[in-house]
C-alpha cells in the first residue's frame, strides 16, 4: 500500500497525463452516472468547466433523443458487462451545438477488481463526418446521374461502347446489349465479331465509313442493319470518334449506337404508302396493280401480303400474294386452294368481308393458331410459317366491301401497332376506290368497244341487204319488158327489205325493253304452238345450212299466258343463233319439258360452243361470241339480249351452257305457267326498172355466201355481156378459179368455211394459172379490214353496197393478167 504522499504524486501524474490529451474529452462517473472528474480536453471539447460538471450526470452532453431512449444507461451496462462500449453519435456542447463524436466507455475498478464507476472518452469527428457525408452525397449524386443517363439511353434506344485499340478490349454498356438483342450478362462483341451481326449487304458500307473516320481521326456516322440471334433485322445508327493520347496516337474508339428501327419503319412505311398510292392513281388493270402493291409491301411493311377479292360467283378469289421467296408465294396460293377460308369462322377474311371491320392480331399465340383450323396439315403449315402479327383490312368503296388485303409478319419478328393498322386501312380504302374506278373504267371501255363493234356491224348488216336491192333495181331498169325476170328480182328485193325491216324492228325492241315501253299482248296458248311457229320462222336458216333439226315435245299440258308473237320471236332468235354458229350439216335439238312449277325449253346444238369467259356475257347488248376478222357471223349482237329481255318480261329466265369452244351450246328457257311481249311484220317494197346498154364482156367469178347478193351481182354482170360464174363458199372459189380461169374475182370475206383472205392467198399460189384481179367485196369497211385485204393479195377493196355502175364498168376496164410460176432452182 503506497504512502499517501506517493499516491498523491501518482494522482497528480495521472491528472497531468489526462489533461495533456486536449483532443479528447475524458470524463469519469460513479455507478449512478454522476461525473466525478472532468479533463481539460473535456472542457475544451464540450465547453463546460469542471466546477460546472462535477456532480452532474453524463446525460448532460448526450442528445435529448439519446437520453430519452436510455442510451447512457445502455452504454454503462454494456461497459460493465463487456469491459468496453463503443459508439459514434451526435453529442451536445455547452451552448446546445451538436457535434459528431467517436466515443468509448470503460469500467473503473479498484485494485481488488471492484467496479466503482465508468470512464467516458470522446473525440470530435464532426469534420470527418462532414467529409464522409459529402462523399456519400457525391456518390449518391453520381449514381443518380448514371441512372438518369442510363434511363435516357434506354428511352432513346441508345447504347454506349468503347474499344481499346491497343488491347482489343471492348466495353459495352447495357443499352448496347439491348440494341443488339443480347442478354445483359453476355459480353460485348469484339470488332471482328461485330462484323458478323451486321446485315451482309451493309458490311462494306459500315467498314468504308469507319475506316475513313479512323484515317482522318474524325467523328463518323453510319446507318446499317443488324441481325439478331432470332433472325430479326433491326436498323442501327452508330456515331463514334477515335481518342488520341498525348503523342497523337489513336488509343481508344468510343461512341454510341442508336436503335433507329422505328424511324426506319415509319420512313419505309410512308415510302411504301406513297409508292402504292402512286400505283393506284394510275390504275387501269387492277390485277397487275394489286400484284405490284403486294410486292412493294414485302419486306418493307410485311413478310407476307395477300389480296383476296369477292368473285362474281360469290367465292373468295386470291388475286395477289407476295413474299421475298417465290416458293412461299406459291405456298400461299396452294394453301388458299387446299384450305379455303371458312365463311362460318368467327375470324378471318370472311368476317372482315361481312362486317367491313379490320382484324388486328398483335401477336399470334399457340391457341390462336389452333383455333384457326381443325385440319392437322393446315395447322402444321401455319406453325412452319412462324406467323407473328397480322393486319387484315377491308377493300371497300362506296359502302361496299370488295375484298380483303392482309399483311403478315413472320421472320422479321415485327409486331404491328395501332399506327400500322391505321396506315393499312388508309391504303386499303385507296385501293378499294381505285378498284371500283377501274371496274367502272373497264365497263366504260367495254361499252365503248361494244359501241364501235355495233356501229361497224350495223353498217355491215345494212350493206348486205342493200347490195342485192341496188343491183336488183338496176336489173329491173335494164329489163322493163321481161316480166318473169322482173318478178324474180322483185322477190329478192322483198326478202332483203324484210331483212332490213327486221333489223330496224330488233333495234326498236331493244330500246323499248330498256325503257319499259314494250307492250305485251298476252293470251292463253300452248307452248307447243309457239315452238311450231318459231321453227317455221327459222326453217330457212336451218335448211340453208343443211342442219338436222329434231323436236321433242311433252305429252303434258303446256299452256302458258304469253304474247305468242313475242315468244315465237324468242325461240326463233335462239334457233337462228344455233343455225348461225353450227357448221353446215350440224344438229339442233329442241326439247320441251313440263315439270310441275314451270315449263322448260332446251335448244341444243353441236356448233362452235361458247368460251367459259363469254358464258356470262352472251345476253349482253351487242355481244358476239366470235369476232375474228374474216369469220364474223354477222348480226348486231342483239338477238340474245332480246331473248333475255322478253323472257324476263314474261316472268321467266334464260340460261346459256357450254362445255367450251367446239363443244356445242345449250340455251334453256324457263317459263312460269303465265307471263307477257309484240311482233311487227315488215312490208315488201316496190321497185321500177330500166334497161342498160350492152358492153364488152369478161370472165368474172362471183363468190358470196349470200345467195341473193351473189345472184344479183352475177345477173347484172351477165346483162353487160360478161361470162359469169357463181359459188358460195371458199373451197369452191379456189377450185372454180382453177377451172374457170376468170379475169376478175369478186370475193366476199365472210364465208362459211374459209374466209376470203385465205381464199385470196390460195388463189395467188395457184401454179400455171392466169392470175385474176381480186376484188374484196364486203360489208367490213374499216382501215384494218382494207389492210388485211392488201396483205392477203387483193387488188381492190370494195365496200357493200357497190354502185352497180362500178360493176358494169368492169366489162370495159383494162384487162390485167398475172401468171404465177414456181422458179426452177439453179443447178
Amino acid at each position: 500500500m503506497p504512502s499517501p504522499i506517493v499516491q498523491a504524486d501518482l494522482d497528480s501524474h495521472y491528472q497531468q497525463i489526462v489533461d495533456s490529451a486536449v483532443e479528447y474529452a475524458i470524463v469519469t462517473a460513479d455507478l449512478d452516472g454522476r461525473i466525478t472528474s472532468w479533463s481539460t480536453g473535456a472542457r475544451r471539447l464540450l465547453g463546460w468547466s469542471a466546477e460546472e460538471m462535477l456532480g452532474q450526470t453524463l446525460h448532460q452532453f448526450f442528445t435529448p433523443e439519446d437520453v430519452e431512449s436510455g442510451q447512457v444507461e445502455r452504454e454503462m451496462e454494456l461497459a460493465q458487462r463487456d469491459g468496453r462500449a463503443n459508439d459514434e453519435r451526435w453529442h451536445l456542447r455547452r451552448g446546445g451545438e451538436r457535434f459528431w463524436a467517436s466515443g468509448e466507455m470503460a469500467p473503473l475498478k479498484t485494485a481488488a477488481g471492484e467496479t466503482i464507476g465508468v470512464v467516458k472518452i470522446l473525440r470530435d469527428c464532426t469534420e470527418q463526418k462532414q467529409h464522409e457525408g459529402e462523399t456519400l452525397r457525391l456518390t449518391d449524386s453520381l449514381r443518380a446521374s448514371e441512372e438518369r443517363l442510363q434511363l435516357a439511353l434506354d428511352v432513346g434506344g441508345m447504347g454506349v461502347w468503347e474499344a481499346n485499340l491497343r488491347t482489343g478490349e471492348t466495353i459495352w454498356w447495357p443499352g448496347m446489349k439491348r440494341i443488339h438483342g443480347l442478354r445483359l450478362s453476355a459480353p460485348g462483341l469484339s470488332p471482328d465479331a461485330y462484323q458478323d451481326v451486321i446485315y451482309p449487304d451493309d458490311r462494306a458500307h459500315y467498314k468504308k465509313t469507319t475506316e475513313a473516320a479512323m484515317k482522318r481521326s474524325t467523328v463518323f456516322r453510319v446507318e446499317y442493319r443488324i441481325v439478331w440471334a432470332d433472325g430479326s433485322v433491326h436498323w442501327v445508327e452508330a456515331r463514334g470518334k477515335p481518342i488520341l493520347d498525348a503523342d497523337g496516337n489513336q488509343v481508344m474508339l468510343t461512341g454510341v449506337c442508336l436503335d433507329v428501327t422505328p424511324r426506319k419503319r415509319v420512313e419505309n412505311d410512308l415510302k411504301f404508302l406513297a409508292e402504292a398510292s402512286a400505283e393506284l392513281a394510275h390504275l387501269s388493270d387492277y390485277q397487275t396493280t394489286l400484284d405490284r402493291i403486294a410486292r412493294q409491301a414485302v419486306p418493307v411493311f410485311a413478310d407476307w401480303c395477300t389480296v383476296d377479292v369477292l368473285d362474281e360467283d360469290g367465292s373468295l378469289k386470291r388475286v395477289a400474294a407476295a413474299h421475298v421467296d417465290p416458293a412461299k408465294v406459291q405456298l400461299a396460293h396452294e394453301l388458299h386452294l387446299r384450305f379455303p377460308p371458312d365463311p362460318r369462322a368467327p375470324t378471318g377474311p370472311w368476317t372482315v368481308l361481312r362486317t367491313g371491320k379490320s382484324e388486328f392480331v398483335r401477336e399470334f399465340s399457340r391457341e390462336m393458331l389452333e383455333a384457326a383450323t381443325t385440319q392437322k396439315d393446315h395447322l402444321g403449315a401455319l406453325r412452319a410459317m412462324g406467323l407473328r402479327s397480322l393486319l387484315s383490312v377491308p377493300l371497300s368503296a362506296r359502302g361496299k366491301v370488295l375484298g380483303v388485303m392482309s399483311f403478315v409478319t413472320a421472320e422479321s419478328r415485327r409486331t404491328y401497332t395501332e399506327d400500322d393498322l391505321t396506315m393499312a386501312e388508309d391504303l386499303a380504302r385507296r385501293a378499294g376506290t381505285a378498284i371500283e374506278n377501274a371496274k367502272l373504267l373497264r365497263v366504260m371501255q367495254e361499252s365503248e368497244r361494244a359501241k364501235d363493234v355495233f356501229l361497224a356491224t350495223l353498217a355491215h348488216e345494212l350493206r348486205n341487204p342493200l347490195a342485192p336491192i341496188w343491183n336488183g333495181l338496176t336489173i329491173i331498169r335494164r329489163l322493163p319488158g321481161e316480166q318473169d325476170r322482173v318478178l324474180q328480182v322483185a322477190d329478192i328485193i322483198e326478202r332483203q327489205v324484210g331483212q332490213l325491216s327486221r333489223l330496224v324492228e330488233d333495234l326498236l325492241d331493244v330500246s323499248r325493253i330498256g325503257t319499259g315501253k314494250i307492250e305485251l299482248k298476252k293470251e292463253l296458248t300452248s307452248l307447243k304452238h309457239i315452238i311450231g311457229s318459231a321453227v317455221e320462222i327459222s326453217r330457212p336458216h336451218v335448211e340453208a345450212a343443211h342442219h338436222k333439226l329434231s323436236i321433242t315435245l311433252t305429252d303434258a299440258p303446256t299452256d302458258v299466258d304469253v304474247d305468242p308473237g313475242r315468244m315465237a320471236q324468242v325461240f326463233s332468235n335462239i334457233l337462228n343463233n344455233a343455225a348461225k354458229y353450227t357448221p353446215a350439216g350440224g344438229k339442233i335439238d329442241v326439247v320441251v319439258e313440263a315439270p310441275p312449277e314451270e315449263l322448260v325449253v332446251r335448244v341444243r346444238d353441236n356448233g362452235t360452243g361458247i368460251a367459259p369467259d363469254m358464258l356470262g356475257k352472251v345476253f349482253g347488248l351487242f355481244t358476239q361470241v366470235t369476232e375474228s376478222a374474216g369469220r364474223r357471223q354477222g348480226g348486231l349482237g342483239i338477238g340474245l339480249s332480246l331473248v333475255d329481255g322478253l323472257v324476263r318480261m314474261h316472268g321467266g329466265r334464260v340460261e346459256a351452257r357450254s362445255e367450251g369452244l367446239g363443244r356445242g351450246s345449250e340455251f334453256i328457257v324457263y317459263l312460269p305457267r303465265a307471263s307477257r311481249p309484240t311482233l311487227q311484220i315488215p312490208a315488201a317494197a316496190a321497185i321500177r326498172a330500166e334497161k342498160a346498154p350492152g358492153m364488152t364482156g369478161r370472165r368474172i367469178l362471183v363468190v358470196d355466201d349470200n345467195v341473193d347478193a351473189a345472184a344479183t351481182v352475177a345477173e347484172l354482170l351477165s346483162l353487160t355481156g360478161n361470162e359469169v360464174a357463181m359459188v358460195h363458199d371458199g373451197e369452191s372459189a379456189v377450185a372454180r378459179t382453177r377451172e374457170f380461169r376468170p379475169d376478175v374475182v369478186l370475193l366476199d370475206i365472210g364465208l362459211p368455211d374459209i374466209d376470203g383472205y385465205e381464199v385470196a392467198r390460195r388463189i395467188r399460189k395457184l401454179e400455171g394459172v392466169r392470175q385474176p384481179t381480186l376484188i374484196a367485196l364486203t360489208g367490213w369497211a374499216q382501215q384494218q379490214d382494207k389492210d388485211l385485204a392488201a396483205e392477203a393479195g387483193f387488188d381492190h377493196h370494195w365496200t357493200k353496197p357497190v354502185d352497180p355502175q362500178r360493176l358494169i364498168e368492169l366489162s370495159s376496164s383494162e384487162r390485167r393478167q398475172r401468171v404465177l410460176v414456181n422458179p426452177t432452182p439453179a443447178p
